[in-house]
């Protein structure tokens, strides 16, 4: 059995587009890593326009393996320049018995 993890972010206006790459970018940076399996990511956006990503990881991620990667860190500091980390309880859909979003096409 894998171990997902799903993060919420509530883009800056107009960042949603830039946000979607980098997560993009930071799977990447991860897979090549060993620390996300090669699935891709589910990369969604909520009725309120925040966006939400859920990775699958490997057994040797860690939130603090993942930061002695440079790349990883980088990305993550732009990330947080152009989003803001939000709670997924925060999310309108998580109120609900079958969250929708709309799925990304990158």
């Amino acid at each position: 059995m894998s171990t997902s993890i799903i993060v919420g972010y509530r883009p800056f206006p107009g960042r949603t587009d830039l946000v979607v790459s980098i997560l993009l970018e930071i799977y990447e940076a991860m897979q090549r890593a060993g620390l996300i399996t090669a699935r891709r990511p589910w990369i969604m956006r909520s009725e309120e326009g925040n966006v939400v990503a859920a990775f699958e990881m490997t057994d040797q991620y860690s939130f603090a393996a993942s930061e002695k990667l440079r790349d990883v860190s980088v990305l993550r500091a732009r990330l947080m320049g152009v989003a803001e980390r939000l709670p997924l309880a925060s999310l309108v859909e998580s109120g609900e018995p079958y969250a929708e979003f709309e799925t990304t096409t990158h």
